[in-house]
């Protein structure tokens, strides 16, 4: 019931956290939708607008301030003054060229005609305007003040924006040219459209948002015309609209076709509702599984627990036997050889305190060789030259991080198992490195020349090992590979060979790892060949 408890608890645990990545996705993408309509669609209208309504009005602005002559112009005179009519006309062609915009300009007098101009005649549109009407008819009833319309001139069929004003005696305006205006006010991101007080088209750098069916004067749709700072329908197509109005009344009208980007924000959307609908199931099959591991590995940890609990009892468990006749060595060699007595206690001695004072569970293989030979030691002078000890240790092995007395039980079960037939015991320890499919390894061999173990013994020893019981027997077997593998994981352990006549081999498989602390080195660095006698 606990179980299933736990389950559900993991089940909904890792849901929340599993959707929690999906909420903040989907929040980062609404978060980069929105700045990205802000800055391509808002920021940039906005930009754009501004900067043509303001071009608009220093445009206006420049011209009427050019049209402003001094108030004792004699247009009559200029005609008979040539210098005048000079330094007047300099300053005209001045004011008109600024810009470098191809403005026209043109001083008239009462009758309409040319005193100065960039032509020697009007344009057609103008000139050719009833006397009554038109653009000179609005000049010479402006009483001074200056006025800026929009004619047909030079650059039909767009219309030109004239600025200009009267004068005593006559009348003067300038004349930009509406493919200069509709150049200047281009913007590769959108349209702009300029339309008079009345609504009428006066300049457009794009003409599908228009009304249909009519001729002049153009009209901008109504539903362009009433949206402002919003997105507005026309011709099947969507378009974000912006107005602007200027000191003359003119409106400057922004529209940024948005059709294609509301198609990707919705594709985006219906693509990410569709692989979250596809994910749930796959999800909360994932968290049902993932809440079965969970339990799982809470069981997993509490058996780990109490086998890591064992690692204490299984690091440094000598054999009774060994302590034993270990102590009654010594008994006896106090009285024979008082001297030798001394140094195997010294040596049982700091065997025993590294064995229990350890701090660290992993040393290096220097250290952990140094202590070994204290053990060795002793086992000389028990059997004296009947036990023969070698070694082969490359140097770059010392440095391996290996757990503390890991050769002590092989070693000293060597001893107990490998007499051979002729009383001796012959023990060799090899050390090597080995390429695996993961990472490198360490290879330990303890090898001895004993009389070997029965098949049925060997595989009985192999069931045990495989099923991690611990043994009657075999004690120190048993504990170092419980050890290396609880350590290390199911990769490493003890293997062995055995048969009747040719002796043991022992194999212990460790992650090849450089040790943290420095350790000393075994014998001065020497690690060639140790032999024992």
């Amino acid at each position: 019931m606990k179980s299933t408890s736990f389950q559900r608890e993991a089940q909904k645990t890792l849901m929340l956290y599993a959707c929690g990545p999906i909420l903040v996705f989907l929040l980062l993408g609404a978060v980069f939708a929105v700045a990205s309509w802000q800055h391509y669609v808002v920021q940039r209208s906005n930009d754009v607008r501004m900067a043509a309504a303001g071009r608009l009005e220093s445009w206006i602005a420049g011209y009427e301030a050019a049209t402003d002559l001094p108030e004792d112009t004699n247009i009559a005179w200029l005609r008979q003054d040539a210098t005048v009519r000079a330094a007047l006309s300099a300053q005209l062609y001045h004011a008109a060229n600024t810009s470098r915009s191809g403005a026209l300009f043109f001083l008239l007098d009462d009758e309409r005609q040319i005193v100065l101009g960039t032509w020697k005649y009007l344009p057609a549109p103008i000139g050719e305007a009833p006397e009554n009407m038109g653009l000179l008819a609005r000049l010479q009833q402006s009483d001074g003040a200056p006025i800026a319309e929009w004619v047909e001139g030079v650059s039909a069929p767009e219309l030109d924006l004239a600025i200009g004003r009267s004068l005593p005696g006559g009348m003067v305006f300038f004349l930009l040219p509406g493919k200069f205006l509709m150049q200047e006010l281009f913007s590769p991101y959108l349209d702009i459209i300029v339309t008079d007080a009345y609504d009428n088209v006066v300049l457009a750098t794009g003409g599908r948002y228009l009304e249909r069916g009519e001729t002049a004067p153009r009209k901008l749709s109504p539903e362009l015309r009433s949206a402002d700072r919003t997105i507005a329908e026309h011709g099947g197509q969507h378009y974000y609209v912006t107005h602007a109005t200027l000191s003359t009344g003119w409106r400057v009208t922004t529209v940024l076709p948005v059709t294609d980007l509301l198609t990707r924000y919705a594709i985006s959307i219906g693509s990410f509702v569709l692989v979250l609908l596809l994910f749930l199931p796959i999800l909360w099959q994932s968290a049902r599984r993932e809440g079965d591991a969970r339990a799982r590995a809470v069981q997993e940890a509490a058996a780990r627990a109490t086998a890591i609990a064992d690692i204490r009892r299984f690091e440094s468990q000598f054999q009774p036997h060994f302590l034993f006749n270990t102590l009654e060595n010594i008994k006896y060699m106090i009285k024979l050889e008082p001297d030798k007595a001394a140094q195997m206690v010294m040596a049982l001695s700091r065997l025993l305190r590294y064995s229990i004072h350890g701090q660290q569970r992993l040393v290096s293989f220097a250290e952990d060789l140094s202590y070994t030979h204290g053990f060795l030691e002793i086992q000389k002078a028990r059997f004296g030259r009947r036990f023969q000890y070698e070694e082969e240790i490359p140097e770059e092995a010392l440095d391996c991080a290996v757990p503390r007395l890991i050769l002590q039980p092989i070693i000293e079960n060597a001893i107990k198992y490998g007499e051979a037939a002729d009383g001796t015991i012959r023990v060799t320890v090899q050390a090597q490195r080995r390429q695996s499919s993961s990472e490198d390894v360490l290879m330990l061999t303890v090898r001895d020349d004993g009389r070997g173990m029965e098949p049925e013994e060997s595989e009985r020893l192999r069931d045990l090992l495989a099923r991690a019981e611990d043994p009657a027997n075999h004690t120190g077997l048993y504990n170092v590979h419980r050890r290396l593998q609880l350590l290390f994981g199911a990769l490493y352990g003890v293997q062995f060979q055995s048969a009747i006549g040719k002796g043991t081999i022992v194999i212990l498989t460790l992650p090849w790892r450089h040790a943290q602390t420095s350790a000393p080195l075994v014998e001065g660095g020497r690690a060639a060949k140790r032999r024992g006698e």
